[in-house]
């Protein structure tokens, strides 16, 4: 097995790769206080079985070492060498444009009851309207992965053309869509455009399983999307489970 150990220095400089000041700090708190729990973890454990097993000890007790360097630091360098910044979320982002064999006025009194959007998009569990104008919604984006509640208002509308909503202040994800529905070139059916976005909650942490989960969730929204089309026009979709 082969151990890379990270240079704590870079060579021809004095300072460390680790910088002190606020305006590096491309890692959130929860990344950090996770860091330096399981930097003080293996940098125990290393220390502990030094004359047991000095190879595995040592490696233990530097890689504890550049963790807790990391989380007190606020700094990873891997995060810089990507361009990436640990304390933003990363977003969700679907843009879908299709044609919907119905008229336009039926296509939009369908969407604009935001409670019809789990018959067809499998990623939302439920959708409960608590208002005039706002909305409990519950989703679940991937197998293993908690329910994620938030409460979503509409923010612009125009009837048979436009809905555009967003999660309130305060909710644990942020949400925010908009669809517009327009009569099809050929008078036949409605064009549907639409925007999805979403933030899922977590800063750094979060961010970091975003890289991996991410695409997951996008295919799966998109799919979800072009359901919308299949249950227009044919009042069903596959039943699938996530």
């Amino acid at each position: 097995m082969t151990l890379i150990y990270p240079r704590l220095l870079q060579q021809g400089k004095t300072h460390p790769v680790y910088p002190q000041n606020n305006k590096h700090i491309n890692i959130n708190t929860a990344e950090r206080i996770f860091s330096v729990g399981a930097g003080s973890f293996l940098l125990y454990a290393g220390i502990k079985h030094l004359f047991k097993n000095p190879f595995v000890a040592v490696s233990k007790a530097v890689a504890g070492g550049t963790l807790l360097i990391r989380g007190t630091s606020g700094y990873c360098p891997a995060y810089a060498a990507l361009g990436k910044d640990g304390t933003q979320n990363e977003a969700i982002n679907i843009k879908q444009n299709f044609t919907i064999n119905k008229s336009r006025a039926e296509v939009f009194a369908f969407w604009r009851k935001f409670e019809n959007l789990p018959m067809f998009m499998r990623h939302l569990q439920s959708v409960e309207k608590k208002g005039d104008n706002l909305w409990h919604w519950k989703a679940k984006f991937a197998g293993g992965v908690p329910a994620i509640s938030w409460n979503a208002e509409i923010v612009k509308e125009e009837e048979n053309h436009f809905i555009g909503w967003q999660s309130i202040k305060g909710s644990v994800i942020v949400n925010t869509g908009k669809v517009e529905f327009n009569d099809a070139p050929n008078g036949q059916g409605t064009e549907v455009q639409l925007v999805f976005s979403y933030h899922l909650p977590g800063g750094g942490v979060g961010t970091g399983i975003g890289w991996l989960i991410n695409p997951l969730v996008e295919n799966l929204i998109r799919e979800d999307v072009r359901n919308f089309k299949r249950y227009m026009e044919a009042g069903e979709v596959p039943v699938t489970s996530i």
